[in-house]
């Protein structure tokens, strides 16, 4: 950032970084500006985009961000899902599950929360919630 303050893809991660350590304002704050730096974004920026909405419990925004087509080609439906169980739309919530496992049929709720790096007890706890909400394996 200091070499090249402009480089979307590195204030994409940055976000994506921000919300890992509990700043989520910070992350949508990078996010947002990645996407004003680049106006054809890779479609990971919506997931990261997706993501920080969520951990702001910006559900529908969550919503309306991982439900673009850019956004099937990342692992988005988790976070969809939870968005959804948030939202108390839970038959909508657990159809997004069983797409997310028929490409994921190993994932669990647990192992997850123990390989992302998450800084943040409070953040982590959050996206667990939306998880067990929508239905994810424990």
């Amino acid at each position: 950032i200091e070499l090249d303050p402009n480089e979307a893809d590195t204030r994409a991660a940055l976000s994506d970084i921000a919300v890992l350590a509990g700043r989520v304002e910070e992350g949508l704050e990078h996010i947002r500006k990645a996407f004003r730096l680049n106006p054809l974004p890779a479609s990971w920026y919506y997931l990261t985009l997706g993501q920080a909405q969520y951990a702001a419990g910006e559900y529908e925004a969550a919503v309306e961000t991982l439900r673009r087509d850019e956004t099937y080609r990342t692992s988005s439906r988790r976070f969809l899902a939870a968005s959804l169980a948030q939202l108390g739309r839970l038959d909508e919530a657990r159809a997004e599950v069983e797409l997310f496992l028929v490409g994921n049929p190993h994932f669990t709720t647990r192992h997850w929360a123990t390989t992302e790096p998450f800084r943040d007890a409070a953040t982590l706890e959050h996206f667990v919630d939306g998880y067990r909400k929508a239905g994810l394996p424990e």
